[in-house]
């Protein structure tokens, strides 16, 4: 069964947000993921934050998203994203 992932961000830096981006969809990859959707201007229904940018990745099942988020190849991304962005994820089960 599918999992997707649904991340909102805000970032403070467009050229640190691309590169960043660029980056972790390899490595995305890697771990069978894909993206689904990119949108530039989410509505927030129940949140104080407004985000920027809301992506969904698909992944084969959860613990493909969670091999992707606790790997040694992301790490050093997410690291480098907390210095420019605030971010939220959950994950969904397709059913």
């Amino acid at each position: 069964m599918s999992t997707y992932m649904v991340i909102t961000v805000t970032p403070d830096d467009e050229e640190k947000m691309a590169r960043y981006e660029k980056e972790t969809l390899s490595v995305v990859a890697r771990f069978g993921g894909r993206p689904i959707r990119r949108d530039t201007a989410p509505i927030a229904l129940e949140s104080d934050h407004e985000p920027a940018i809301a992506v969904i990745l698909e992944f084969p099942d959860k613990q493909s998203v969670l091999n992707f988020y606790n790997s040694a190849e992301y790490r050093p991304l997410k690291e480098f994203r907390h210095t420019f962005a605030r971010a939220s994820a959950v994950l969904i089960d397709a059913t």
